[in-house]
């Protein structure tokens, strides 16, 4: 039987049995993309991860009806209408998550706090700036999907500590839905079936964070990869997936200028 992860049951590892075909929440997959699975060091700059795992976070509230995501409430007509850079609350906590309660809480604030503006940017700075990536960390350590480790380097004189998933298998599962939607709209849908809104999600947010090239496919290059990445995006049309890795690249943006 299959066992499923959530995004963040806190329980003890010593509870927690999952095995390498569990699935996976989004923000856990786009961890794992974004580490070296011998090492556990992070393939990119962490301030930049910590922006895509926020986007990640909020497309799970959204998969799981709690937001809304470029829409706003019209008063007057009494009805939702689009308009770009909004969030609303759909359906208040709890989550069933830690991380998503936490995520969810940001997203009252920010929609209390700030009542104009691109409201979707302002969240995934906010929510990323704290600690973020540690936090996510500590969760999937928490719900076992990581565990702590010691590497020995320079022929064994230097320990350091870090952390791997608990399978190998969970990073290459990962990797094979990238694949997989990639090859579903390159083969034009035959014989595949068509993939779902996380995996198109984790393939946007792939590109978005420029992760193609740790995807492993010999069969394309790195700007080949990422090209088809972001035509799954565009193809599956969803239009709050684009708006949110839109959001994500536009992210990593502002965080080039402020480096400067």
């Amino acid at each position: 039987m299959t066992t499923y992860a959530t995004a963040g049951e806190a329980r003890p590892v010593h509870q927690t049995r999952l095995n390498p075909a569990a699935v996976l929440p989004l923000h856990a997959e786009l961890y794992l993309l974004a580490h070296d699975d011998d090492s556990g060091k992070p393939l990119i700059n962490e301030q930049s991860l910590a922006i895509g795992l926020a986007g990640a976070l909020l497309l799970e509230l959204w998969f799981a009806g709690h937001v809304y995501i470029g829409s706003a409430f019209d008063y007057k007509q009494r009805q939702w209408r689009p308009e770009s850079g909004r969030l609303a609350v759909a359906r208040p906590g709890p989550t069933g998550s830690p991380l998503r309660d936490s995520a969810l809480a940001a997203v009252e604030r920010t929609v209390r706090i700030q009542t104009s503006g691109d409201q979707v940017r302002a969240w995934l700075r906010g929510f990323a700036a704290s600690d973020l990536c540690e936090r996510v960390q500590a969760n999937m350590i928490t719900v076992g999907l990581l565990r702590r480790t010691q590497v020995r380097r320079y022929g064994g004189l230097v320990k350091t500590e870090t952390h791997l998933p608990v399978h190998e298998g969970y990073a290459v599962r990962a990797r094979a839905h990238v694949r997989d939607a990639v090859a579903y709209y390159e083969r034009q849908g035959r014989h595949q079936a068509a993939p779902d809104n996380q995996t198109v999600a984790l393939c946007g947010l792939t590109a978005a964070l420029e992760l193609a090239e740790f995807i492993y496919d010999g069969s394309r290059s790195t700007r080949e990869l990422s090209e088809w990445l972001r035509y799954v995006v565009d193809e599956h049309d969803e239009a709050t997936i684009r708006a949110v890795v839109t959001a994500v690249d536009a992210g990593r943006g502002d965080l080039a200028v402020a480096a400067m």
